[in-house]
């Protein structure tokens, strides 16, 4: 049985009012898991992968230095693209990187005291997702569609509360589901 579990989020992913993000670097490698059974949150083909590491990116707010990191355990439903649109944007594409800080910031709010969903909070996000696209080189048009699409239609996701945003991967029957201890948090 895979358990869900709360995640304290250590700084606040965040910035307050900006202008303008530039400078957007991947710090870390991607790992993302598919436990046997895949936790099944909402529907059919959603939220069945989970991060399995530490994963940070970096930029710049308005010139200051920036980081975001999104913790171990956050399910995710990959890039989420409605069925009709596939043929154009995937699941898993050069966006793909940028899909997941988005996912994370689409959801942290949730784990801060007092912290409601703030608009100025969900423009940072697909803000930084923006950023990151054009850091992995998706094409303009891609580029465009897919901030486009996620301005017009995020808003119930982003203000919807999640109570299964996270998984842990310390209990042993995720442990046990990968070699060498992959499920575990941190990887040495």
């Amino acid at each position: 049985m895979i358990r869900r579990t709360a995640v304290e989020i250590v700084a606040n992913p965040y910035p307050g009012p900006f202008s303008e993000i530039t400078d957007f670097r991947y710090e870390t490698g991607l790992m993302l898991l598919r436990f046997r059974n895949a936790v099944q949150v909402r529907d059919g083909e959603d939220a069945d992968y989970v991060v399995g590491a530490e994963y940070r990116v970096s930029f710049k707010v308005d010139g200051r230095p920036f980081e975001v990191v999104v913790p171990p355990g956050l399910l995710t439903d990959l890039v989420s693209v409605h069925w009709i649109a596939r043929w154009l944007v995937s699941r898993v594409g050069p966006y793909l990187e940028a899909a997941i800080v988005h996912d994370y910031l689409y959801v942290a709010w949730q784990s801060i005291d007092g912290q409601g969903a703030r608009p100025e909070d969900r423009r940072f996000a697909d803000t930084v997702m923006a950023g990151a696209m054009k850091e992995a080189q998706v094409s303009w048009l891609r580029r465009v569609l897919i901030y486009g699409a996620t301005r017009v239609f995020g808003n119930a996701t982003y203000t919807t509360r999640k109570p299964d945003r996270y998984v842990s991967l310390d209990t042993e029957d995720v442990i046990a589901q990968f070699p060498n201890g992959g499920g575990r948090s941190r990887i040495a």
